[in-house]
């Protein structure tokens, strides 16, 4: 979901209007089934049913696939409400309400004891409270052995091109290299299980709808400069991933707790 760095009631009102906008759009991020379960095999110490929490579920694309491939029960936190009602929603279509609850709070001060779960979970949202910082706010709800397993943009190019350079620089700020994130796994205490890059499949995944959608919210909202701008940028997001994807994508990281 798209990056706001404002401040104070802007930032408020420009968040309000980038929620407006996914709401009804089932992936709010690059990913897909696939790699959610290819991310999840890495996982190869788990109690029985272990309980994981989910970060920035959204309407629970990944929440579902882990619900309905795995025995487990997932608390899946969101700061929008309207995106828990999606994923409710779904999880009664898909038969596995039963192993999910949702919690509206901030990934940035969960509402969790210490050594609450055995795995942490979050597809393309710690950017919101940036890398490092996620997994040292996330660590204390492990105990040793307990896993994360997160997913974020990064650089794939030591010399990225400039207008790429340019538009992530100022969207988020912080992407840096898949070896920089792996040292803060090591930072943070965690020892890096593995990683791998998402797919341009997962790319697609996401930026096709999610094309369509950018045409008929707009045209829902004629004369208005606001969302005129967020399509605009969307778009522009759009653009550099279909002329530069080989340079930037997500990659996503498991390590476990030491």
């Amino acid at each position: 979901m798209k990056q706001v760095y404002l401040m104070s009631d802007e930032a408020d009102s420009q968040m309000a209007l980038v929620f407006s906008f996914y709401e009804g759009v089932e992936r709010k991020g690059p990913g897909s089934e696939v790699s959610t379960l290819k991310a999840l095999n890495l996982l190869n110490v788990l109690p029985s049913n272990p309980g994981i929490v989910e970060f920035g579920c959204g309407a629970g694309a990944a929440t579902i696939a882990l619900a309905r491939n795995f025995p487990c029960h997932i608390t899946a936190v969101d700061i929008h409400q309207p995106f828990l009602d999606e994923l409710e929603h779904h999880a009664v279509r898909e038969g596995v309400k039963d192993r999910i609850t949702t919690l509206a709070a901030d990934m940035g001060n969960p509402p969790f004891p210490d050594e609450s779960f055995d795995v942490v979970w979050s597809e393309g949202a710690i950017y919101n409270i940036g890398f490092e910082q996620g997994l040292s706010r996330w660590r204390r709800l492990l105990p040793s052995g307990g896993y994360v397993a997160v997913s974020d943009a990064v650089w794939l190019s030591e010399k990225p091109p400039q207008r790429a350079k340019e538009f992530w620089d100022a969207e988020y700020p912080a992407m840096t290299s898949v070896e920089e994130n792996l040292r803060k796994f090591s930072a943070t205490g965690f020892e890096p299980v593995g990683h791998f890059i998402l797919s341009s499949t997962d790319w697609e995944k996401y930026y096709l709808p999610l094309q369509s959608h950018l045409v008929k919210f707009w045209e829902s909202h004629a004369d208005n400069a606001a969302v005129d701008s967020l399509v605009k940028s969307i778009q522009r997001e759009i653009d550099i991933w279909k002329e530069f994807g080989t340079t930037c994508g997500y990659a996503f990281f498991v390590g476990r707790a030491v």
